[in-house]
């Protein structure tokens, strides 16, 4: 019969110990073994060794490595987070900071403690008013410029499609400065317009994007269009387009009618407005394109009368033709698309035609290029289109003048101004 040792005599004297180097997974079930590596786990979520530091260093993290829920730990320093790297898909408490944070500069997120695409988009608009590197990964830099109060990250950089409360104070500004808009805290078309009104109206670049010096003009003096509908310098006036609305438009309307048309004065820019506008165009000798402009205010704000006609007097215009197609340089392409919001071929050319005064229906790149006058090269002139022969007239562009094209191009996705290539091609006239 063997002896065997009594129970217990194989453990070392003092407390057990349990060792977890080297292990990859927890052992069994118990507390411990699941606790240290849920925090090993844990640890891993975060970026990078000095978000490893930061949390065994922390009180946060001291409880997590003892195997306290993460919701029942204490709340920690706001200094513990400075040094936590965080970026899109990281949770827990410091990204519930880090939201608490953005918003007091203007954001307005859900402190839920997910790093998903909206605190991304406001980490990268807090970074872009920061002027610091936009990468949408919050670290010592971004941390540093959410822990001040400087002016410029309180007010963000803001474009269409942005939420929230800093969209809504953009909104009252703007109303304060002669807008009509709802606040309602999305950033739409009519805000965007109202946008590159005033920034018109400032003498600042017109992109519909609000960044330091919109922000600036907000906040000063400059007002949208002209309340009293008197006379003013032209380049104070905003640019004004088919859709627009507000207290600019009344005023147009005004000096319209002042100078021969018969309009509703009642603040949108509809077709009635726009006709008006190319009359008047027209009989100043500018570029009709239906858009007010510098030179259009100056019409408006002188002698040049509308003919009773009320509308174009159809002339074709080259130049005009190209400064509509190239105002577009930059859409993107959208098939069958024929307005700013996105382009084909042909869809450039009936816009680029109709913005200057000729009247073209809808067509496919074919019916242009065969209900037109096809011209030998030399003949050509700006305006006149380009039609290239393959795939059945398959695709055109607009004759800039210099061998050169404004087209809508499927292979490069936007209207762009380039060289005609070496493809089999005609020329092709409406004059």
């Amino acid at each position: 019969m063997f002896r065997t040792q009594p129970r217990g005599t194989h453990r070392a004297p003092g407390p057990a110990v349990i060792d977890y180097r080297g292990l990859a997974a927890p052992v069994g079930r118990g507390v411990g073994g699941v606790a240290i590596v849920g925090a090993v786990t844990a640890t891993a979520a975060f970026s990078g060794a000095e978000s490893a530091r930061a949390l065994t260093h922390s009180p946060a993290g001291i409880d997590a490595m003892r195997g306290v829920a993460p919701a029942l730990a204490p709340s920690a320093p706001t200094t513990t987070y400075n040094n936590v790297k965080l970026r899109l898909g990281a949770r827990g408490a410091a990204v519930k900071h880090l939201q608490t944070r953005l918003n007091a500069h203007g954001a307005s997120l859900a402190v839920d403690g997910v790093f998903g695409s909206a605190t991304l988009r406001a980490v990268k608009n807090h970074q872009s008013a920061s002027r610091i590197g936009v990468d949408g990964v919050v670290g010592p830099k971004t941390w540093n410029t959410l822990n001040a109060s400087g002016s410029s990250s309180s007010q963000p950089k803001l474009r269409q499609g942005d939420r929230g409360q800093a969209v809504r104070t953009l909104q009252t500004k703007l109303n304060e400065r002669g807008a009509s808009l709802a606040v309602d805290g999305s950033f739409g078309p009519a805000t965007r317009t109202a946008v590159r009104s005033l920034q018109s109206a400032a003498g600042i670049s017109v992109d519909g994007v609000v960044g330091p010096q919109t922000w600036n003009a907000l906040n000063g003096s400059t007002t949208i269009g002209g309340g009293d509908g008197g006379t003013s310098v032209p380049g104070t006036q905003p640019k004004l387009r088919q859709g627009d609305r507000g207290q600019a438009v009344r005023t147009l309307q005004t000096k319209l009618n002042e100078r021969g048309a018969s309009l509703a004065v009642d603040g949108s820019f509809g077709p009635a407005t726009r006709t008006a506008v190319r009359s008047l165009q027209s009989a100043a000798g500018i570029s009709v394109d239906g858009v007010v402009g510098p030179q259009t205010w100056k019409a408006l704000n002188g002698s040049t009368t509308i003919g009773d006609g009320g509308g174009s007097d159809g002339s074709f215009n080259g130049q005009a033709i190209v400064n509509a197609a190239r105002a577009q340089i930059g859409v993107r392409y959208v098939w069958g698309g024929h307005s700013p919001s996105g382009f084909d071929c042909s869809g450039l050319v009936h816009y680029a035609y109709n913005q200057a005064g000729v009247n073209l229906p809808r067509k496919t790149a074919k019916g242009y290029a065969l209900g037109g006058k096809v011209i030998p090269a030399s003949q050509a002139q700006p305006g006149d289109l380009v039609a290239f022969t393959s795939n059945n007239y398959g695709h055109m562009g607009i004759y800039a003048g210099g061998g050169k094209i404004i087209d809508a191009s499927n292979s490069r996705q936007r209207v762009v101004e380039r060289s005609i290539w070496n493809a089999p091609h005609v020329f092709v006239s409406y004059r």
